[in-house]
Parts: C-alpha cells; structure tokens; sequence
C-alpha cells in the first residue's frame, strides 16, 4: 500500500516536471560513461550504461532499470519492470520492484534494501547491507554473496499468489548475516544451505536442507 502511494505521488509529480531527465511513454538511455541527474519514467525503461554516475533516484511506474558494469546511481524503483545490476555497481540505497525480479552482478553492493513482491532475487557475488525480501519469489545467494540482514519472506495478505512453495539457495560460499524469516507460517519454504556457507541468525517457519 505504501509503495502504490509512493508511485502515485510520483506519476502526479510529472505535471511539474522536476529539475531532473523525465519522461512519459519513453525510454530513457544513458550512454556508457556519462554523468546524469535522477531519471525518472512513467511508461518506459531505463538504461544506464557502464561506467556512469547518476546523482539521483532512477524511477519508473511501467518499464525494467538495467545499470551497466561499473556505474554509481542511488535508489531503484519500478513497479511492473525487473531490475538488472551489472557488474561491480554501486547502489547508495534500496533497490526495489512490485512485479518483478532483481538480479546483481558480481562485485556490485546494493547500500540499502534488495525488495520485490512479485520476482526472484538472485544475487551473484554481491553485497547487500539491509535486508532481502521477497513475497512471491525465490532467492539465490552464490559465488560469495553477503546479505548483512536477513531475508524475509513476507506474508501473502493482499497479494495472490500461486507459487505455493518457495526456494531459497546459500551457496558457493555465501553468508546471510541476519537470519531468514518466513512470515506466512503456511507457506512451503524449503533453505538449501550448501556446506561452504552458511545463516548466522535463526531460520523461521521453513525446512532446511543441508547440503
């Protein structure tokens, strides 16, 4: 509820268009190597290219953000659009999408919250300082990944589902820091913890499999 208000202050707030690059019914792409304010879409995709810096927010209501290899840019948001990280990216703050998944290339480190309701996250010798989450996806931690806080499996009230069970993989090193919490009691989680990694806090209301 919070994030559809969030996106409907956002949509609204094109009829002043801020002092950043916005559009409606485009696409924005930024071209390897440039330095760009926040961008912002309503119907339309973002790419940033490598080695960019965007000081500010990369938004968009309909449209997936691809970040090249090496590029620097703050928080990420969409609401029906995946989100795509390169390779050893900077994100300085959250990350997150309602219909759709999440990936990280190697090297990249996400400064805030890796979130999604309705995708998977894959993280593939990344870094996430916060917490992941996921309502309707599976996740994947390997080649070294570090989560400093938990994953969250959050509950379904208000969303449909029909993926009634869920996977969430640990391997090729990985560490969860925090523990992992399944909020739905009901819900089918099996953790496959592989035997170079490992959870440090509790796991709650799902099956472990040690591997």
């Amino acid at each position: 509820m919070k994030r559809n208000l969030m996106f409907s202050f956002l949509v609204l707030s094109f009829l002043s268009f801020c002092a950043c690059d916005a559009s409606v019914n485009r696409s924005i792409h930024v071209g390897d190597g440039e330095r760009s304010a926040g961008l912002t879409s309503v119907n339309g995709s973002i790419r940033v290219g490598s080695n960019c810096t965007i000081e500010g927010n990369c938004r968009t209501v309909n449209g997936r953000i691809e970040i090249g290899d090496g590029s620097r840019v703050e928080e990420l948001d969409t609401v029906n659009g995946r989100i795509v990280i390169g390779a050893n990216v900077e994100v300085d703050g959250d990350a997150g999408t309602v219909n759709g998944s999440i990936e990280c290339g190697a090297g990249s480190k996400v400064r805030g919250k890796v979130s999604t309701v309705n995708g998977r996250v894959e993280l593939r010798n990344a870094a996430v300082s916060d917490e992941v989450s996921t309502v309707n996806g599976d996740v994947l931690l390997s080649d070294k990944s570090v989560v400093r806080g938990g994953i969250v499996i959050k509950g379904r009230r208000g969303h449909f589902s029909s993926h009634d069970r869920l996977e969430i993989r640990v391997e090729g090193g990985s560490i969860v820091e925090g523990g992992i919490d399944v909020r739905d009691p009901e819900r089918k989680v099996k953790v496959y913890v592989d035997k170079d990694s490992k959870v440090n806090g509790e796991i709650r209301n799902a099956e472990v499999v040690r591997e």
